[in-house]
């Protein structure tokens, strides 16, 4: 059998409540049986002195024979041995022996009491009876004029035998005890252990990597406690390893993205440069057409890399905010003017839209203006011949917030929560197709999240997408 903590517990337990229930059984059989000999002794000084003023009579009239007679019928009745003695210790009467052969009782502790306080008693081996007694004496008549002592004797055997009775009552008593303590210290003890019990359980079960089960504890004490500890790390693991699962398949996807990215133009440069090298090429026009091929993809690897440094100085450096105070809106109507050719080239309407009077932000002008060059800009690319294009700009108080929202192709569902993702394109073949390095909108997550701002995205496929910034003034 395990060695479980619930025996450790039901163990100490059980020591604990033996120990308790003997050292008061003892206690309680003791002191039962000192009032059982107290109350015995009451009861035998009461009938004493009954039988003292019922002998009282015939002492003072002198009749020894009637004080022996009345002596063994009231012994009879109480079944105990009674003895009369005088004042001297003489015995006047007795109902177990003959008075002639009695020596004389003068020396006896309870008739040396009885004569000076009205009342002994003493325990000793009787040599006429073989056995030991428990003797009360009671004096007959009043302090000044004693007529004599009345001695009760009563066998041990009898006291024994009822004292025995209450140890055995006491014992049993002990016993239902003890089992009815046991009973619930065993369960007591479950009721401490099972939720240890599960925690240890769980707890191994996270060892293992399984994040799934949960400690179901209804208490509100320190062990309900420690579950919800236990539940609370659990969840914060489960997240972490979900978090670490997204960020190693993220990783995964930008070592294939950026080598796909970057080996596409240098396998084209590599082609058009062989091609100049392995032939003479008479036609400039050709040669220049080639020339202006290999520009165009080494400019495309040149933007790649500068997007990948102004990536690694965003996530690397803590510093790169410098915040100045400027006018959003001026910001947005200055860039829109630079996107007029761009515009133009696909009859497309931009407009900026606002709401409230005051667009006054405290933040770094370069990196915000990366931010929507970057928006409209894929607003542009992504948005069909003659379509709407607008700049939202809404004054919230101590906030403000941009939007760039367009009536494009739309991004799917399931892209949303990863557009965000270096490199990661909804639409792969469509995006390169239309240029640009797959960085711009990682670029920008990072620059708001370091204003203390934030970037969502709200698209449907063919009705189009708003990108929501929303900045603190300060």
């Amino acid at each position: 059998m395990k060695n479980r903590i619930v025996w450790k517990f039901f163990g100490a337990f059980t020591v604990l409540t033996l120990i308790v229930v003997f050292v008061l059984n003892f206690f309680v059989a003791l002191r039962l049986s000192d009032n059982f000999e107290q109350k015995i002794s009451q009861e035998l000084k009461s009938n004493a002195m009954l039988v003292g003023d019922l002998l009282e009579a015939a002492l003072i009239g002198g009749a020894q024979e009637t004080v022996q007679q009345e002596t063994e019928r009231l012994a009879g009745k109480l079944d105990l041995r009674i003895t009369v003695v005088d004042t001297s210790g003489k015995v006047l009467a007795d109902s177990g022996e003959q008075t002639s052969t009695m020596e004389n009782h003068g020396d006896r502790l309870e008739i040396a009491e009885a004569l000076n306080t009205g009342f002994g008693q003493s325990t000793r081996f009787s040599d006429t009876l073989n056995c030991s007694m428990k003797y009360v004496a009671v004096r007959i008549g009043s302090d000044d004029n004693a007529l004599g002592i009345v001695r009760f004797a009563l066998p041990l055997s009898q006291v024994q035998l009822e004292i025995r009775t209450i140890y055995r009552v006491v014992l049993f008593g002990a016993i239902a005890a003890v089992a009815i303590a046991l009973t619930v210290a065993y369960f007591v003890s479950r009721s401490i252990t099972r939720p240890i019990m599960q925690m240890q359980e769980t707890a191994e079960r996270i060892a293992k990597g399984d994040f799934t089960p949960r400690v179901r504890i209804g208490a509100k004490d320190e062990l309900g406690q420690l579950a919800d500890s236990l539940n609370t790390m659990a969840d914060e693991l489960q997240q972490k390893m979900e978090d670490l699962r997204r960020m190693d398949r993220i990783r995964t996807d930008f070592v294939a993205n950026v080598s796909h990215e970057l080996k596409t133009p240098l396998t084209l440069i590599k082609g058009y440069t062989e091609t100049l090298q392995g032939e003479t090429i008479g036609d400039e026009a050709r040669a220049g057409r080639f020339i202006s091929i290999i520009k165009e993809h080494a400019d495309r690897l040149g933007n790649i890399v500068d997007d990948l440094l102004s990536l690694s100085e965003l996530e690397s450096s803590k510093d790169f905010i410098d915040k100045t105070q400027f006018d959003l809106k001026k910001l947005a109507d200055d860039i829109s003017l630079g996107f007029g050719r761009a515009l133009a080239n696909k009859k497309q309407t931009l407009s900026v839209e606002t709401q409230g009077d005051d667009f006054t932000i405290n933040a770094d002008r370069d990196k915000i203006e990366q931010v929507l060059v970057n928006l409209l800009d894929n607003a542009i690319k992504y948005t069909g011949e003659s379509g709407l294009i607008e700049i939202s700009i809404v004054d919230r108080g101590g906030e403000i917030r941009l939007a760039v929202s367009d009536d494009g192709i739309g991004i799917a569902k399931e892209h949303l929560d990863r557009i965000f993702e270096r490199f990661y394109r909804a639409d792969k073949a469509r995006s390169r197709e239309l240029g640009g390095t797959g960085l711009g909108l990682s670029i920008a997550k990072h620059i708001v999240l370091a204003h203390k701002g934030t970037i969502t995205v709200e698209s449907k496929p063919g009705r189009g997408t708003t990108v929501i910034v929303t900045l603190p003034r300060k």
